[in-house]
């Protein structure tokens, strides 16, 4: 490594790519950190070659130096080649994570993160086609998140204005997974282009995965101009058709087919993303739970004319309260309900429930029950959709999912759900410092999807999915995380005792 590059003190190497290396400097001058990139061909070099790439290395220093957005790299400095030193480029030092890295091995980003990110490159990329210019290899290893999430774009150096470029026919830049089918095919491009690749980008962060793919170039480059990948709701179940309908155009294979904007894209994103909030938060099923945090033992099941009272008494409370219903209103009600309680017996009976000695069905447990897994008369396991009410017993061969979060939200909420039907939701508090969530759910015996929702206010709402076999009596523990650096939800179940079998 050198000491020096031009009048530039080099500190350490940071990055390495085709083209040449990035190295940590400081500007003597002023005292600048600086990120210092320079061009070092690790690669055989045609004749004319070398030449055509330091061109276009110094086009990138002139091009990107006209762009002055707080989402785009800064460039401050250009040195061109001399004896025994490489030509380098000096901009701006970020410090953060490259998005390539955050999204390998299926990562992706909850849908508040993604919107904003997404908005954030729309409004820095019409900057730069209202600029005359068309970066044409946007990609995850080309954009910044930094310390404070804030997307940064890199590397223009592929970049051509508009007005005339200096690729020669038949030769295209870029990174296949992410061009535009004009790109591949040597068409003419514009600020749609970058649109495609934004929009490729953007199906990614939504479902993990990329949407072409292929063990080669020219396959991945036949499915870019002629496939259409799966809608992003086949991949990821939390999404809402809208999603669909917005990558059908962002990734549309003709560009008078997509956004005329890049922040049109964006405009829509988020239209979807508050449709999607909107919907989750009409949305309150029962909870079925049982509270770790319960004091004391719950009482057994209740029977049906006992829970009837149990369920009127705050009303009749309400109609004899001073302020309450008249008198006599209050009276006829209360008639009518010992009429009521007094033939239960009779109409409990009568039914076939009644006669085979069966419970009605309701919550596994309730918001004060202990938690205890039984075994009711009929073998049934409770339903899902039934009222609030004391707890109804379960099959003693149900399993258990005992689920862990720690987090610092002063306030929030956790929703689950089973096999895409509600299963629990609660608040979340964290008064001071950091918080376990801790709760133990019944499990029908089997393979289920588990589905974990955290919101808090408008900072943070994300859902991760796993699947998990659960066996009879077996307890499982999912550990639900929160990323410091992605601000998303991971979750892994704990590895089941020795001698588990798969059910």
């Amino acid at each position: 490594m050198p000491k020096t590059i031009g009048r530039y003190e080099i500190l350490e190497e940071v990055g390495r790519g085709s083209m040449g290396l990035v190295y940590k400097a400081r500007d003597p001058r002023i005292g600048r950190v600086v990120a210092l990139k320079t061009i070092a061909f690790a690669f055989p070099l045609g004749p004319g070659e070398e030449e055509e790439f330091l061109q276009r290395f110094y086009h990138e220093a002139q091009v990107a130096g006209r762009l002055n957005h707080a989402n785009i790299v800064t460039i401050y400095d250009v040195g061109e080649k001399a004896p025994g030193e490489d030509a380098y480029i000096a901009m701006e030092f970020v410090t953060g994570t490259n998005l390539h890295d955050l999204l390998a091995g299926g990562g992706r980003l909850p849908l508040l993160q993604a919107a904003d990110v997404v908005e954030k490159l729309a409004q820095a990329l019409d900057y730069a086609h209202e600029s005359g210019v068309v970066h044409r290899d946007i990609k995850p290893a080309n954009i910044l998140l930094t310390e404070s999430g804030q997307p940064k774009i890199l590397d223009f150096g592929i970049a051509r204005l508009v007005a005339g470029g200096m690729t020669r026919p038949g030769k295209f830049f870029g990174t296949p997974n992410y061009m535009s089918p004009e790109q591949v095919i040597g068409g003419d491009v514009d600020g749609r282009t970058d649109q495609f690749s934004l929009g490729v980008i953007l199906y990614q962060l939504l479902t993990g995965e990329k949407p072409f793919v292929g063990e080669s170039v020219t396959a991945i480059s036949y499915q870019v101009v002629n496939i259409d990948p799966p809608p992003p709701s086949k991949l990821n179940p939390a999404l809402r058709p809208s999603f669909d309908r917005i990558m059908r155009k962002a990734v549309a294979k003709s560009p008078r087919d997509r956004y005329a904007r890049c922040q049109d894209l964006a405009a829509d994103l988020k239209a979807a993303v508050a449709e999607w909030r909107s919907s989750a938060e009409q949305s309150t099923p029962p909870t079925l739970v049982s509270r770790e945090d319960a004091q004391g033992q719950a009482s057994e099941p209740a029977s049906g004319g006992a829970r009837g009272i149990t369920f009127l008494a705050p009303r009749f409370a309400r109609l004899f309260a001073p302020g309450g219903s008249p008198f006599g209103i209050g009276w006829v009600a209360f008639l009518v309900c010992l009429v009521l309680l007094a033939s239960a017996p009779f109409l409990l009976y009568r039914s076939p429930a009644g006669r085979a000695g069966s419970q009605p069905l309701g919550l596994l447990t309730s918001p004060a029950s202990s938690g205890r897994l039984e075994k009711s008369p009929d073998g049934a396991l409770a339903g899902l959709g039934a009222v609030p009410g004391p707890p109804d017993t379960v099959p003693v061969q149900a399993a258990r999912l005992r689920l862990s979060l720690q987090h610092r939200f002063d306030s929030g909420r956790i929703e689950v759900r089973l096999d895409g039907s509600p299963l629990l939701e609660e608040k979340l508090k964290s008064p001071s410092g950091k918080t376990r969530f801790m709760r133990t759910i019944g499990i029908p015996p089997g393979s289920h999807r588990v589905e974990v929702r955290v919101v808090s206010g408008k900072d943070f709402d994300d859902i991760v999915g796993i699947q998990g076999d659960f066996r009879p009596k077996e307890q499982r523990n999912l550990n639900v995380s929160i990323s410091p650096m992605t601000k998303r939800l991971k979750a892994r179940f704990d590895e089941p005792p020795a001698g588990w079998a798969r059910p």
